[in-house]
């Protein structure tokens, strides 16, 4: 399976960008800008690799909401352990791509962000930190299983920060897909 998702991150990451014309007020920039920056062609440039960036991060950031989502309802029940361990392992692995994405996405002076994407960006506080704390107590908790020990309060926490994780990532994503 894990063969399978790094197989789809290489196609991901070779892809072509997008073809399409760009429209500058999709990416949040008011009048002003987008005027001065139909003259200046390295300005343009700039907001293309920009805008193909921030669209495989958002499909990424849609694909890891399902493979979220699969791990979130394989925890805790009767199906083997491991495939929620697998699942969470892919759903790592893609979260951190998703967010090299976004992160590296170069952003011209001048663009201020407004709206959802103000939100989008603030729940990334909630969702980042989860992401890391989570399969870190994950581990830990299957280690103490595994040994017959008892484990601490804060490792029996590990569904609790990643069901927070999950609805930050959730509403996140849910923020940029729909128009509120």
């Amino acid at each position: 399976m894990l063969r399978f998702f790094f197989m789809f991150l290489t196609i991901i990451s070779i892809l072509p960008p997008a073809q399409a014309e760009l429209e500058l007020k999709d990416l949040g920039l008011g009048e002003q800008v987008v005027t001065v920056s139909k003259a200046d062609r390295k300005r343009q440039e700039t907001l293309e690799e920009r805008h193909s960036m921030l669209k495989r991060h958002e499909v990424l950031g849609l694909t890891t909401l399902g493979l979220m989502t699969a791990t979130m309802l394989t925890g805790g029940s009767a199906i083997d352990s491991n495939v929620h361990m697998y699942l969470g392992m892919a759903t790592g692995a893609l979260y951190f791509t998703t967010a090299y994405y976004s992160l590296t996405a170069p952003k011209p002076s001048g663009i201020r962000d407004r709206g959802n994407i103000v939100w989008h960006k603030r729940l990334a506080w909630i969702h980042f930190p989860a992401m890391v704390l989570a399969p870190i107590l994950g581990y830990m908790y299957k280690r103490n299983e595994e040994n017959d020990r008892k484990s601490s309060s804060l490792v029996k926490q590990h569904p609790t920060i990643a069901g927070i994780g999950f609805g930050a990532f959730a509403l996140s994503a849910a923020l940029m897909t729909v128009e509120f």
